[in-house]
């Protein structure tokens, strides 16, 4: 199965399934009771003030217990988005973690990754989220585990980041990319960062030349939350003016999109065994639709990279 199968409409693709599972729902029907609930992104969104932190650019809450429980089926307890807890330590492996070290993860969504951090190497972990439904969720989630000390998740604005300790290392899992202000973000996270800490950072970015192709501009006017993509070199140049040793800069986009593929997949072969009420149902299609539309943009040239850095002794 591949993304493309799912928008040429050759075999029985994806979506297909997903509208058969639907049980007959009219499609027509579907899209307008989908339109009568959320207006269509006004032209020239970017210059529109930004929302505050979780709410999507249209002025709604990002997540509700609905979405939460749709993610959670697709990347696992405690997970919102690609990667469960056996991707984690793939991702961090660079860190070298250990129980002495002190870490921040931003972009904690449900604490998911805090959590597999915390438990698999023993470290302090402070994740830090900005939607407050989700913080709430993943604090929950820690408590259940025991881990509400050594992986606390509490909220915070992406857009004015600044973190009161220093810590040894700080993971930044697909976030950064939403962040208006990358500039004070990167200043924040060396501020934040012990002499010899470690900054990983996983995003998506795209090049000029293919920032104007028409899955990513679909994605850009789409997605809840309104992108600001860089490009690599950009990035690049971020770590190096304040001083950071860029020792990682990895295209993961191939492991990104397959994990997004084979969970997509295991959504659909998990809601063809249950009848769920149409709230839901509405729920499932738009979070399918979301990483439907963020695989396209991938096939269309959006990279997703590792960016792995160390801040030098004092």
């Amino acid at each position: 199965m591949t993304a493309k199968d799912d928008q040429s409409g050759h075999g029985p693709s994806l979506k297909t399934r997903l509208y058969a599972w639907w049980e007959g729902y009219d499609l027509s029907g579907l899209k307008s009771r989908k339109d009568e609930g959320e207006a269509a992104p006004p032209k020239g969104e970017a210059s529109a003030p930004a929302p505050g932190p979780g709410v999507n650019r249209w002025g709604k809450p990002l997540w509700t217990a609905t979405r939460i429980e749709v993610a959670e089926t697709m990347w696992g307890e405690g997970f919102n988005t690609p990667g469960g807890a056996e991707h984690i330590p793939y991702l961090v492996k660079p860190l070298g973690l250990n129980p002495a070290m002190s870490v921040l993860d931003l972009a904690a969504g449900l604490g998911g990754t805090s959590r597999t951090m915390a438990g698999k190497y023993g470290c302090w972990v402070t994740g830090l989220e900005a939607s407050d439904v989700l913080a709430k969720e993943g604090m929950v989630r820690s408590f259940k585990m025991g881990l509400e000390k050594k992986a606390p998740i509490e909220s915070f604005d992406p857009e004015h980041f600044g973190y009161p300790k220093r810590v040894d290392a700080i993971v930044y899992k697909e976030g950064l990319f939403s962040v208006r202000d990358k500039e004070q973000m990167f200043d924040g996270m060396e501020l934040a960062l012990k002499p010899r800490g470690h900054l990983l950072i996983t995003d998506y970015i795209a090049e000029p030349d293919k920032i104007g192709a028409k899955a990513i501009q679909t994605w850009c006017d789409k997605e809840p939350l309104a992108p600001n993509l860089w490009p690599k070199d950009r990035m690049a140049n971020a770590f190096a003016q304040r001083n950071l040793d860029l020792r990682i800069a990895e295209d993961i986009t191939d492991t990104h999109r397959g994990l997004i593929l084979t969970a997509i997949q295991g959504l659909v072969e998990h809601l063809e065994k249950y009848q769920l009420d149409t709230p839901t149902k509405l729920a499932v299609m738009e979070e399918v639709e979301l990483w439907a539309r963020r695989v396209a943009a991938i096939e269309a040239g959006m990279r997703v990279f590792r960016f792995y850095a160390i801040k030098p002794a004092e």
